[in-house]
């Protein structure tokens, strides 16, 4: 009952603060397009996207050139190859969690729409499983900066969306592809829209065998080669989008989208029992949304649902083990009113107001009998696995906002939101400015934020050993930025930023044996954090005649340190954590003449920590692709676009994870035909 009378008071709080919330249209565009975004080519759509985080955050554009090249590539690939965020991988296809500015998986956020789609169960999100063939556009937040949606962004979030045009009547796409490893891939997507009513269809289906041949260094002193075995997966994915225009100011949006993904899970280098592990995931992510905007007022209102279901087998070929396996499911209700209000050119005010449910239900058949584990003639006991639970959590979250403009040059900006989850009570802020000088071609930003994020699902009730005691983790993040964007004449434009931020993270959960036990580990808050480092971003872009070529490239230099010992004899003390690399840039050339393009493009991920002591560690290393194709115009308005790409150019041999090397040199050839 509190919890209902809690979202009654709150609603009519927003309602009473809010009483009026948005900007004029032409205003907004002026200001987001100069105070949060990195990129000046922006449309429409990209600029309604950009006010979730403040405005002296740092926050990056993925191009929609960068997304059309990569339509059949994953989101994991996609952010490694073009981003400053640490991508950590299992291998193609298989498990990859993001890192921002040497933060843990599970303090990274994705939003989709506006809508939180990070599993409750976890916490942590797999971002191969998402094709890039599903999004329109990309926007990157870095630090504590997004509070708009909830909490849990305490490194960053990624942010996708799904947009439309209108009045394009029927067109569409479809393409092909087909390389190393027996990988297919097939997808099409149709587009109709008029001036009342637009709508997207897309379809998505990819295959791998994925028996990509690498060096084994682990079973002998003589590095061989050897094919991956059990690694193949495979996806498939629809989704449909409905927009209708009920009236000049009044817009109804539907999406629904179905994900499907299966992927065998290999053993790492070195393990000499084989055994068979599959993973299915089933996902189902929703929405319906009513959108509002006339004069000063603008209201945004979505119900969305979200179902996750993951199934895990497991069989031993030796019969140590009967076969075991597990399934767990969480179904998301969520509702958003977003209120914005503008009383002047200089003045926007927003309030949202948000209510998500969660039910997890985890089940278990796994039937293990003590006596089968042996190890040197010793018979262990192990925890016998419980009956199925299932577990509800309300979560209701107030936020508010203002975006001040005293004076044309410097912009000011300041969140706070509340939150209650359960029986826990957070509040969480951030607050940035900027400053807009030199006719806005040199742009100083500055930023602070204070955020923290919940314990998951699992790390509450997982059974035998959640700890529903355990705290939230909660960070403070400092960010300040300078950018310069220049015309040099009208054959060259140059576009540069330079990036400084510092974070303290506390009370980081850790899973550790409990008491000592190691076969019974439970959730602890056993690390503080210091994080700070520099983040560089530049390109120039040459134009002449029917010729574009563009330069770009991202660097990253990360110190994420331990700042409290785990247990008196903890070496981890002041060192760099696990798996998060100080050094990480990439490069990429592109040249477009006439219908022909070449894109190079290369990565290069520093020396990574295994160990909290700094003892061991993965070798450094730099991955080349090459992309290049030719686009062929026909006069009824259709084309046909063949390309190549190859991966791993140099035939590098790297491991993302220790003891689990990813592909050497591959190929692929696609065909996109436009409509």
């Amino acid at each position: 009952m509190n919890l209902y009378k809690s979202l009654i008071f709150i609603l009519y709080l927003g309602i009473f603060l809010g009483s009026g919330f948005r900007t004029p249209a032409q205003s907004r565009d002026s200001i987001t397009l100069y105070g949060t975004l990195d990129t000046v080519q922006v449309i429409r759509q990209r600029i309604q996207h950009a006010n979730e985080a403040n405005a002296g955050a740092r926050v990056t554009h993925i191009s929609p050139a960068i997304l059309q090249a990569n339509k059949t590539r994953s989101l994991a690939e996609l952010l490694t190859d073009h981003t400053s965020i640490y991508i950590k991988s299992l291998g193609t296809g298989a498990l990859s969690t993001a890192s921002f500015r040497g933060t843990s998986a599970s303090q990274t956020r994705v939003n989709w729409n506006g809508i939180n789609i990070t599993p409750p169960l976890s916490g942590t999100f797999d971002f191969s499983q998402i094709p890039v063939f599903f999004t329109d556009n990309i926007n990157l937040y870095y630090g504590s900066s997004h509070v708009k949606n909830g909490t849990g962004a305490i490194g960053g979030s990624v942010n996708l969306f799904t947009d439309t045009d209108w009045n394009r009547g029927v067109n569409g796409r479809v393409l092909a592809e087909y390389g190393s490893y027996n990988t297919y891939t097939v997808g099409g997507q149709a587009n109709i829209s008029g001036n009342k009513s637009a709508s997207k269809t897309r379809l998505y289906y990819q295959h791998s065998d994925n028996d990509y041949t690498y060096l084994n260094k682990v079973l002998t002193n003589t590095p061989f080669r050897e094919k991956r075995q059990d690694a193949a997966y495979s996806q498939f994915g629809i989704m449909q989008e409905g927009y209708f225009r009920v009236s000049p100011y009044t817009r109804l949006t539907a999406v629904a989208w179905y994900q499907k993904n299966h992927r065998n899970l290999p053993q790492p280098l070195g393990v000499v029992n084989r055994s068979q592990e599959d993973q299915e995931e089933n996902n189902f992510r929703g929405y319906a949304g009513l959108d509002f905007s006339r004069g000063i007022h603008e209201l945004h209102v979505k119900a969305a649902w979200l179902y996750f279901c993951q199934t895990y087998d497991i069989r031993y070929d030796g019969g140590l083990f009967d076969p075991k396996g597990n399934k767990n499911r969480s179904n998301t209700a969520q509702v958003v009113a977003d209120y914005t209000y503008s009383p002047t050119d200089k003045l926007i005010l927003n309030t949202t107001l948000t209510y998500s449910h969660d039910l997890i239900r985890v089940s278990s058949y796994i039937d293990i009998d003590s006596s089968k584990y042996t190890l040197d003639g010793i018979d262990f006991d192990i925890p016998q696995v419980e009956s199925p639970f299932s577990h509800h959590r309300n979560i209701l979250s107030w936020q508010t906002s203002a975006l001040w403009t005293p004076i044309r040059w410097m912009m000011i900006n300041g969140q706070y939101m509340f939150e209650h989850n359960d029986n826990r009570n957070v509040s969480t802020w951030s607050a940035g400015i900027v400053f807009n000088l030199l006719k806005k071609e040199l742009k100083l930003k500055g930023s602070t934020a204070y955020n923290y994020r919940f314990p998951s699902m699992n790390d509450l009730y997982w059974r035998p050993s959640g700890n529903p005691d355990v705290k939230p983790e909660e960070g403070y993040s400092y960010d300040a930025s300078i950018s310069y964007r220049k015309s040099i004449n009208k054959h060259l434009l140059f576009d540069a930023e330079v990036s400084g931020y510092l974070m303290n993270i506390d009370n980081w959960i850790l899973w550790l044996p409990k008491d000592g036990n190691q076969w019974v580990w439970t959730p602890q808050n056993k690390r503080n954090v210091r994080s700070y480092g520099v983040e560089l971003y530049g390109k120039t872009t040459f134009h002449y005649g029917e010729l574009v070529s563009s330069l770009s490239g991202n660097y990253s230099w990360s110190q994420s340190r331990t700042r409290k010992k785990q247990h008196v004899d903890d070496n981890a003390y002041m060192r760099q954590i696990p798996y998060v690399p100080r050094f990480k840039w990439n490069l990429r050339w592109n040249i477009d003449y006439k219908d022909a393009f070449f894109v190079w493009q290369m990565t290069y991920t520093g020396r990574r920590f295994i160990t909290t002591d700094e003892s061991y560690a993965t070798d450094p290393y730099s991955v080349h692709n090459l992309l290049l194709g030719y686009r062929y115009s026909f006069r009824n308005g259709t084309s046909l676009t063949p390309q190549m790409r190859i991966d791993n150019l140099f035939d590098t041999y790297y491991e993302s994870t220790q003891y689990y090397p990813m592909p050497l040199r591959n190929c692929l050839f696609s065909l996109l035909f436009e409509f």
